[in-house]
């Protein structure tokens, strides 16, 4: 798959929580704004296994409490995406993702595996300056259905 790489101890994009992060590499949508514009190049950052990050997941899994998946946009590299989320789901860490795409558009199987996704393209007119970044997106949350 391709990354643009990882964030080990991120604390903001999955509320509060100790995270690490995921930053796939390439995005189509060349949103006004993109706070990533750097990881939008499919050419951009580099190859690396499935195997390699999971394992490194693992090393450093006692201090982590979610996985977040960003971009880039991962549902451009659906089935690694997918196989990601099995992984870390078998680890028992949230998963956290983070795409421009409706969520009518996202595979059903991926949003069964995530604990919370954040759905929709940034748009810079409709910027809220907290979570979500702009007002059009919309939160699903697995969480709540899990717990109900």
């Amino acid at each position: 798959m391709k990354v643009a790489g990882f964030n080990d101890l991120n604390t903001t994009d999955a509320r509060g929580k100790i995270a690490f992060s995921v930053f796939f590499q390439g995005c189509k949508r060349d949103c006004p704004g993109c706070h990533n514009p750097e990881l939008q190049n499919p050419n951009g950052g580099k190859e690396i296994t499935l195997d390699e990050i999971v394992a490194r997941i693992r090393w450093f899994k006692r201090h982590y409490e979610a996985v977040v998946f960003v971009g880039g946009e991962p549902l451009e590299q659906p089935e690694a995406l997918r196989q990601l989320l099995i992984e870390v789901n078998k680890l028992g860490l949230e998963t956290w993702l983070y795409t421009g795409y409706e969520a009518h558009e996202i595979p059903s199987d991926i949003t069964q595996r995530c604990s919370v996704i954040v759905a929709g393209e940034y748009r810079e007119n409709l910027r809220t300056g907290i979570f979500p970044a702009s007002s059009n997106q919309k939160i699903i949350d697995n969480r709540r259905v899990a717990a109900a």
